[in-house]
């Protein structure tokens, strides 16, 4: 094995950063643009276990 620079390091670690802020801005600007998407995932939500809980209800028939 051939040993690692440190530069080497510090670039893979600023890379990463970069990475992480972009997916960050990405995220905060759909929630911030459409703040219908927090309350349609809640409503999905609440069907998707109001369903669950029905179909639990129903047993073995």
């Amino acid at each position: 094995m051939s040993p690692v620079s440190l530069s080497s390091i510090r670039h893979q670690r600023g890379a990463a950063l970069i990475e992480y802020s972009i997916v960050t801005l990405l995220a905060v600007t759909v929630l911030v643009a459409q703040p219908n998407i927090v309350l349609e995932l809640v409503e999905s939500l609440r069907k998707a276990y109001s369903s669950f809980t029905y179909a639990l209800s129903l047993g073995w028939l």
